[in-house]
């Protein structure tokens, strides 16, 4: 097989995908803002501080990347990854080491499920819990912006090659013909 493209996340893909994503974080804040008024945001921030509340956001945060994170892992655990988790350029990955190739229906599966599944899963939460339904669009906004990511290499991948085979290499990827 030969290597026809990479990807690689460098410091510059890496700032580029992390303001991409912040850019998506506030356009999904500012657009959520008129749906519910500004005035109801403002009293649940208010309620969120004096009840101590506020410490949820850096939960909601933190406990969202490592869903996602965990997500991708099950998905590269069905098609029978060897997995390793770290954190390169402020971003926290998943990749694969045990070198094996992914069609393209597999990876779009591993880059995308936790965008679905996460998603999914604070929806119903916002239906069980809607006392705390402020955390939880929070946590989809992040979760959908933090997504991009998944979403820019899928269209790379994509873009480069449908019927390529993608191997999950350090710090990036591959794509093989």
């Amino acid at each position: 097989m030969t290597k026809i493209a990479e990807f690689k996340l460098n410091r510059y893909n890496s700032l580029l995908i992390n303001l991409a994503a912040l850019l998506i974080f506030s356009i999904g804040c500012a657009l959520i803002l008129p749906l519910t008024g500004k005035d109801q945001w403002l009293i649940y921030i208010e309620t969120a501080l004096y009840n101590g509340q506020i410490l949820a956001l850096p939960a909601t945060l933190l406990g969202v990347i490592i869903l996602h994170e965990l997500l991708h892992g099950v998905a590269y655990i069905i098609f029978g990854a060897k997995l390793k988790f770290g954190i390169k350029h402020l971003n926290i990955y998943t990749m694969d080491i045990s070198g094996a190739l992914y069609t393209t229906s597999q990876m779009t599966v591993i880059l995308l499920l936790p965008l679905f599944i996460l998603t999914g899963l604070l929806l119903i939460s916002g239906i069980i819990f809607p006392e705390y339904i402020y955390w939880i669009v929070i946590g989809i906004l992040y979760n959908i912006s933090g997504s991009f990511g998944d979403i820019f290499m899928l269209g790379y991948i994509l873009f480069r090659g449908k019927s390529c085979k993608i191997k999950d290499e350090e710090y990036g990827f591959g794509l093989y013909s």
